[in-house]
């Protein structure tokens, strides 16, 4: 490993102990839920859907280290965050070892699949 490794490993360890959180992972093919830890944030972002009119809209986001999960989370699979149940719609590497999981609040019949441990 790199000298930028160990440093990226060691200030990601940090940041998670410092700005983390616990959450639920609901993978597919996992049997059951497993705890995690990520950083969540779900800020307002503005939007300009080719109309030359901006939309504010919130998007939930959370980092986790990659390391930390015995799988990739995918598009469709699930995360609990602070009680609340997202469905993953897109995951980001960020090269250093962290996702970016681009998250919107589940409901209806795909939150069913999903139970709250």
């Amino acid at each position: 490993m790199t000298v930028f490794g160990d440093l990226t490993r060691a200030m990601s360890s940090i940041v998670l102990t410092t700005f983390g959180e616990p959450v639920v992972f609901h993978l597919e093919g996992q049997a059951e839920a497993l705890p995690g830890r990520g950083v969540f944030s779900a800020a307002h972002q503005e939007v300009d859907a080719s109309t030359g009119v901006p939309v504010s809209m919130v998007q939930p986001v959370l980092e986790v280290r990659q390391a930390d999960l015995p799988a990739t989370p995918t598009e469709g699979d699930a995360v609990t965050v602070q009680g609340v149940l997202y469905l993953i719609v897109d995951v980001r590497p960020d090269g250093h070892g962290f996702l970016k999981l681009m998250l919107h609040k589940g409901g209806g019949h795909e939150a069913s699949a999903y139970p709250d441990p």
